[in-house]
Formats: structure tokens, C-alpha cells, sequence
């Protein structure tokens, strides 16, 4: 069961090829900072805080996420080991 689930974390943070995408880790990261942080803040003051510099934090981390994809998707055909 241990391996299945680290297969599938695996699978998440990486590429298809395989590689790490650093990207896809940044977004982790960001997402599991921000629980942390709201969990935290929510267990200490028993409120929900004013989410937009979350919404913010966030956003930062995806656009990394973003920018790759984005670069992938328009690649020409056969470009793509073009780098690698």
C-alpha cells in the first residue's frame, strides 16, 4: 500500500517522461503552505482569515506551473525533445 501511494505522488510531481517538474513541485509546496497557514491561524484565533493574500501566494506558485505548460502546448511537432 506504502508504494502505491508513493507511486502516485511520484506520478503527480513528475513529467511523462519521468523527470521531476519543478514546477509541479512549487505548486506543492505552495498549496501545503497555505493549509498549514490557514489551519494554524483558524486553531489560534478560531476564525477564518481574509483569504486574498492567500489567493495571491497561490497564484504566484501556479503561474511557474502555468508558464510550463504553457510553453509545451506550443511547441511545434517534433520540437518536442527539442532541449532535453
Amino acid at each position: 500500500m506504502k508504494q502505491k501511494i508513493l507511486a502516485a505522488i511520484k506520478s503527480m510531481l513528475s513529467e511523462k517522461d519521468g523527470s521531476v517538474s519543478a514546477s509541479r513541485c512549487l505548486a506543492g509546496a505552495s498549496v501545503s503552505s497555505v493549509l498549514c497557514w490557514v489551519s494554524y491561524v483558524v486553531v489560534k484565533t478560531g476564525t477564518l482569515p481574509d483569504m486574498t493574500g492567500a489567493s495571491l501566494f497561490l497564484t504566484s506558485g501556479f503561474s511557474g506551473y502555468a508558464v510550463n505548460q504553457f510553453s509545451r502546448v506550443n511547441r511545434r511537432d517534433g520540437d518536442d525533445n527539442k532541449g532535453q
